[in-house]
């Protein structure tokens, strides 16, 4: 790591970045986390995970240009390393880092309601209480909480009331989490962390030109770009193995300062225009440039002494046969579907067919695979 920090363990594994990445050299940083010692002692955090926690707090500490020379929204940070370097355990790092500073109210979004188990898992091994994580999804109206860390999936944070016979049901997700994390006060002043687990959930920030027609923005995604709107000082963390793979789909991150003033891009959509064109060697010098900044991580566990074997199983007659019928009802499906498109005319819509087609061939590949691995 470039970061320093005394009596550190090295992580337990070798890490290696790409050539592209490691010809980079991230700036000096002299940003102190506030973290327990015994955290750093007991190698709870190793050296490569408490450098992600240093790079976050400096880039955290700086703010994007603004108007006429003013100070603008906070910077932003973003943690591209893969598994088995331990995004969860740093993002909660980050968040503890914080919460000791106290910033007590946190906001931890991630792609299912089935990863906040991870997230408690993460919290609780650098020694804070499970019960501090609490569910967005059981709230059903303002959070009952003075202070925690508030989990939500992205389909859970862009919930919006739903109107039935005139009558509005549900609740505003995003107007639920702003007010809770202002406390009372304006949104504007809430300083404290959200984390963007999987942020490659939110990539369709942008409508664009596919081959079936304009493709629109995800709900997702606005929800994702408005919060960060709406809260201009938060401490903001994007997590995704698979974030900076192409330019369009790092139109939510907003805090890296990618375009705006101060760029050579005025918009969203100059940069993605213009890096598009560039391929994946200008996506290189994107990454490469906010490494060179303190914005990016990108690490990966090493693979220098594993080897690969090809398994091959061999289907015995009985599991043939069972393939084979498998095959077979797939295809009355199939004509069934064929049938249905016909009676009620969507086979004369383009969109509706590919929507039914697409939607049969995923769950088709999905049951082929477990059959498949059952055998």
């Amino acid at each position: 790591p470039s970061v320093r920090v005394p009596g550190a363990c090295p992580h337990p594994t070798r890490l290696v970045e790409s050539a592209a990445m490691a010809a980079a050299t991230s700036p000096s940083c002299d940003y102190r986390p506030t973290l327990p010692e015994h955290l750093v002692e007991e190698g709870r955090l190793s050296d490569a995970q408490l450098e992600t926690v240093v790079r976050a707090g400096a880039a955290h500490a700086e703010h994007l240009p603004g108007e006429a020379g003013a100070s603008g929204v906070r910077q932003g940070f973003f943690l591209g390393d893969g598994t088995g370097v331990g995004k969860g355990r740093q993002s909660a790092a980050i968040i503890l880092d914080n919460i000791l500073q106290g910033r007590r109210r946190a906001l931890w979004v991630s792609e299912n309601r089935n990863l906040m188990r991870d997230a408690v898992r993460d919290w609780t091994a650098l020694g804070g209480p499970a019960d501090f994580v609490f569910d967005l999804g059981a709230c059903k109206g303002p959070i009952p909480r003075a202070d925690g860390i508030c989990f939500a999936s992205y389909d859970t944070l862009k919930g919006k009331p739903r109107e039935r016979d005139g009558v509005e049901s549900g609740i505003d997700r995003l107007e639920q989490v702003v007010a809770w994390l202002a406390g009372g006060a304006e949104a504007a002043e809430f300083e404290g962390v959200i984390i963007y687990d999987e942020s490659h959930n939110a990539a369709s920030a942008l409508a664009t030109q596919g081959s079936r027609g304009v493709k629109q923005a995800s709900q997702r995604a606005l929800a994702v770009v408005d919060l960060q709107d709406r809260l201009p000082n938060a401490r903001i963390v994007y997590a995704s193995a698979t974030g900076a793979t192409e330019v369009a789909n790092l139109a939510y991150a907003a805090r890296l300062g990618l375009w705006g003033r101060g760029t050579p891009f005025p918009t969203v959509e100059a940069f993605v225009e213009k890096v598009s064109a560039g391929g994946i060697a200008a996506m290189e010098l994107v990454a490469k440039d906010l490494k060179s900044m303190g914005l990016y991580l990108a690490r990966s566990v090493s693979y220098d002494g594993v080897d690969y074997r090809t398994l091959v199983h061999d289907l015995e007659p009985h599991q043939a046969q069972t393939y084979d019928r498998c095959a077979q009802a797939w295809q009355v499906v199939l004509r069934n579907i064929q049938s249905a498109l016909e009676v009620t005319n969507a086979d004369k819509c383009g969109r509706a067919r590919a929507s039914a087609y697409s939607q049969f061939w995923g769950a088709h590949q999905r049951f082929f695979l477990h059959v498949l691995v059952a055998m």
